[in-house]
């Protein structure tokens, strides 16, 4: 099982953290990590996965969701799952604004194995529950005739939303608007917010917390300094701080 994800220079820091969450549980060396400039290339070399370069002429700082860049970003976030599936059967997505607390693959291997005895399931989800059903910050996806139709639709509706000059309607919302409105025949799973928790729940809703999630997402929180200092309050900053002599 393959793990795909990308990184900038402007959230380096973030994807270290994941790196070094995965190298907790096991699975360091099944991140494949695609790199959109040389800068982030370079400072990734120390780490046991595989790195991809991937340019695309964005500036250097954190994008943000809404901002000017973040469209580019989120497109190019598709183009790297489409190239990440060339050669393989399967690959799971996820941002790298993540933690592993353990390893998540015999779970994901064990949800497709159970659905899959009733039906062909091309992309499963993790839940942004309560404010959408699907979350794509963290997919297991196929390689299926669906998938690649989804994505082809997605890009034409995320140009023309680029012309309406939209700031609320990206991937994710895209997305799951295809899948409400079935614009594409695509069979789907959701995973338990007991297996990855996204940030409202986590943080927000910390009654809800198990301490058994597999994968912890720090969205719905604003900015890299906002996400890192979430992941330090909570004891999920895996990067050692330089100490001061």
């Amino acid at each position: 099982m393959k793990y795909v994800t990308f990184t900038s220079i402007g959230s380096l820091e973030l994807c270290e953290n994941y790196l070094l969450s995965a190298r907790t549980v096991g699975i360091e060396e099944n991140i494949i990590v695609y790199c959109l400039d040389s800068e982030s290339l370079g400072k990734l070399q120390n780490y046991n996965c595989e790195l991809r370069s991937f340019d695309i002429p964005v500036t250097e700082e954190f994008h943000e969701y809404g901002k000017p860049q973040f469209r580019k970003v989120t497109e190019t976030k598709i183009q790297i799952i489409i190239n990440a599936l060339q050669n393989m059967e399967s690959i799971v997505y996820t941002d790298c604004d993540m933690v592993f607390r353990h390893d998540p693959t015999e779970l994901i291997l064990k949800a497709d194995s159970s659905v899959s005895e009733k039906h062909d399931v091309d992309i499963f989800f993790a839940s942004d529950s309560p404010f959408m059903d699907i979350c794509t910050g963290f997919m297991f996806i196929k390689n299926t005739e669906n998938v690649h139709q989804l994505f082809k639709k997605y890009f034409e509706m995320s140009n023309w939303y680029r012309i309406q000059n939209s700031e609320v309607m990206y991937d994710q919302e895209i997305i799951y608007r295809m899948l409400m409105e079935n614009i594409v025949p695509l069979n789907y799973g959701v995973y338990p917010t007991s297996f990855i928790k996204n940030g409202h729940q986590y943080w927000n809703e910390p009654e809800k917390r198990t301490g058994n999630e597999s994968v912890i997402h720090v969205n719905f929180t604003i900015g890299k300094e906002q996400k890192t200092n979430r992941l330090k309050e909570a004891n999920l900053w895996y990067i050692q701080e330089e100490v001061k002599l």
